[in-house]
């Protein structure tokens, strides 16, 4: 089994939508997925279901674990409003970052090949449970200025987190994601994130497409969807899928979560960032 934390501390980087295409395509690759929603907005459930469903809330206060069947090989276990409550009850918890990770750790989960933690856009109690579960990181990514200077804040608070709970995460990988050609300062902040984070940078690029968000209108995958406008997403969505598989079957190739890590980008965004935006504004 392996778990992997999709997170970004910056909302709308489309981390929920792409958590919940690669748990589809893989599914149908007969791989047996789990996803599990931990923010208490809830969008990876109710991109789903539109039923009121038992979930991670219930399952982390010792109320029962319940997993929602949404298609063969894919399960969900929900979130929703009641997990910001929670989350300030775990604050004052002494296994409060541990939780989680101690849930995963249960019978319950062993019939699963891969795990999907839908993280919220903060770096609350939730998320910091999800990172102390985790066995791999993938950070979804704008091609924007302030996609970039987060990115810097979160991989150094990733990395005191993990410091203290969870040595053994690896950075998976950046995706840039929901990518748009126009205008010109895109491609630019885009070629500046690849070179800035190399090797750690998904080869594949998810370019942003209403065929996404008419798959979560229509609570299915958007590797379904035939006709007009739809391949080059569906390609998109599969490459990045078989790309993520080879780099699970391949974590000694993988950077560990520390400060040492990310040292070497850290001056290189702040750089990029100052120019892209005198640039802009010229």
């Amino acid at each position: 089994m392996k778990t992997v934390i999709f997170t970004n501390q910056k909302g709308g980087v489309g981390k929920t939508t792409l958590c919940r295409n690669i748990g589809w395509q893989l599914a149908a690759k007969r791989y047996k997925v789990l996803l599990i929603d931990a923010d208490g907005q809830g969008n990876l459930t109710k991109s789903f279901t539109d039923e009121e469903v038992p979930g991670l809330y219930e399952a982390l206060t010792g109320s029962g674990i319940h997993f929602h069947e949404i298609r063969e090989n894919l399960s969900l276990l929900s979130g929703g409003s009641k997990l910001s409550l929670l989350e300030k009850q775990l604050a004052s918890e002494i296994d409060g970052y541990t939780r989680l990770s101690e849930l995963i750790g249960t019978p319950n989960f062993e019939g699963f090949d891969l795990i999907f933690i839908d993280s919220p856009p903060s770096l609350g109690m939730l998320t910091a449970n999800g990172l102390a579960a985790a066995s791999y990181l993938l950070i979804p990514m704008n091609a924007s200025l302030f996609s970039m200077q987060g990115t810097n804040y979160l991989l150094e608070t990733v990395a005191k987190v993990t410091k203290t709970f969870n040595q053994d995460l690896s950075l998976l990988g950046v995706v840039i994601n929901t990518f748009e050609v126009v205008p010109v300062i895109s491609r630019q902040i885009r070629e500046e994130i690849i070179e800035s984070f190399g090797e750690v940078m998904f080869k594949t690029v998810i370019h942003k497409s209403i065929k996404i968000e008419e798959a979560v209108a229509l609570q299915c995958g958007v590797t379904e969807f035939t006709g007009s406008g739809t391949q080059k997403v569906k390609e998109e969505i599969e490459a990045l899928s078989a790309e993520l598989i080879v780099r699970l079957s391949r974590k000694d190739a993988l950077n560990p979560v520390t400060e040492a890590a990310i040292k070497p980008t850290d001056g290189a965004l702040n750089h990029t960032s100052t120019e892209l935006s005198n640039h802009a504004r010229s």
